[in-house]
């Protein structure tokens, strides 16, 4: 079994010795390694390496080789509707598995109403929750988590981006280019207005993408984003 442990972003540098935090060491002590076992390093931010745990008195570090970057991927922004923040914490795991660059909060009309919404106090922990997934996926790269917005805040966060708009009498998911700038609205639970909607498709140019008959709840609705942007992606 692979062993990886996540240190600061931007602190990999070849032949490197770092301090681990305690979440991590926690981590090692449930995976029961110790001194000289070997691990994989990653920061969260393309940067992996090679290492190896050292201790020094009650502190455990791991001492690093050559550090890798790995190439920047493809842009792919999910801007969900902010409900239930359990539900976004799971969420912001499957946005690293599944190689998502761009994970948006969106306080929608009916998002507001919701007592158990992700607000922005709740952003670190979502943000912690993008990064730890690194350790079980082995993606180099963890999800972005942004600031809460509004729909009207996308083009001008992600000007490039072609969007979809996940919508129940949508149509297929058109092929994607391997390197195309990609985003994907999802409505929160009940959906988004017609005035929402309307945006989406007049201003944003949204293209409607179904995901079947029934209607999902606003995290599979992202998670089978996901996966349909990484399966058109190949066929493009």
């Amino acid at each position: 079994m692979t062993n990886r442990v996540l240190v600061p972003a931007g602190s990999l540098q070849d032949g490197a010795t770092i301090e681990l935090e305690d979440a991590e060491l926690h981590h090692l002590r449930v995976r029961r390694l110790g001194v000289d076992d070997d691990v994989i390093v990653l920061d969260g931010a393309g940067s992996s390496a090679q290492g190896s745990i050292r201790s020094l008195g009650h502190e455990w570090r791991v001492a690093i080789g050559a550090v890798h970057r790995a190439p920047v991927p493809a842009t792919t922004v999910l801007a969900v509707g902010a409900g239930d923040k359990d539900r976004f914490l799971l969420l912001a795991e499957r946005c690293t598995e599944m190689g998502m660059t761009h994970l948006v909060p969106i306080d929608t009309e009916r998002s507001r109403a919701v007592d158990t919404r992700v607000r922005a106090s709740g952003l670190e922990r979502v943000r912690r929750r993008a990064r730890e997934a690194c350790k079980q996926s082995g993606s180099p790269w963890a999800t972005v988590v942004e600031e809460n917005g509004e729909l009207a805040d996308l083009p001008v966060r992600h000007p490039e981006v072609r969007w979809l708009l996940g919508e129940h009498a949508g149509g297929r998911c058109p092929q994607l280019q391997p390197d195309a700038a990609v985003g994907w609205i999802i409505g929160p639970e009940g959906g988004l207005t017609s005035g929402e909607l309307e945006y989406c498709r007049v201003t944003l140019k949204a293209e409607p993408v179904g995901f079947g008959p029934a209607v999902l709840r606003f995290d599979t609705a992202a998670i089978a984003a996901g996966v349909i942007t990484q399966d058109r992606r190949r066929a493009g």
